[in-house]
């Protein structure tokens, strides 16, 4: 009767630790992130914007702004007026939550070299919170052209 081909045991027995150790660890604290992640549900909170663009049959483009006007917006921002062969372009600010005087600044350049071939608006809310006078008063100052949006009506 031949014996069990055990001879080889001591080699892989040894080094399958070794080497799998490492792998096995990394699955675990991966499928233990992933499971967190799921109990905790996905991320809701106000900190990250959204930029969307709308494009209508007049060869007009709106820009809407959601959430602060931050760097990746203004990337964004500043990609979509690029690429826009539109002559007639709004940005809606109307909804933005907060924008600090650099993001005023960068957004009003963004605007000044996308106006030499377009006519760009930025559209605004009636009544407005502190961090967007500051906007208001630099888009007013660069020459931007505002347009204050209506309050509804009851």
């Amino acid at each position: 009767m031949p014996a069990p081909p055990l001879a080889h045991l001591g080699h892989w027995y040894v080094s399958l630790p070794v080497f799998m150790g490492p792998v096995l660890l990394l699955v675990i604290a991966l499928k233990i992130q992933t499971w967190r992640e799921h109990r905790h549900g996905p991320d809701q909170s106000s900190k990250h914007s959204a930029v969307t663009t709308t494009h209508d049959d007049h060869g007009s483009t709106t820009i809407t702004v959601i959430g602060p006007l931050d760097y990746p917006a203004l990337l964004d921002i500043e990609t979509e007026l690029g690429k826009t062969p539109d002559t007639e372009i709004l940005i809606d600010l109307g909804r933005i939550t907060e924008a600090d005087r650099e993001a005023a600044w960068s957004l009003c350049d963004a605007i000044g070299r996308a106006s030499a071939s377009n006519r760009v608006s930025a559209l605004v809310r009636p009544e407005p919170t502190m961090q967007m006078q500051a906007l208001r008063a630099i888009c007013a100052e660069e020459g931007v052209n505002l347009i204050v949006e209506r309050a509804p009506t009851r």
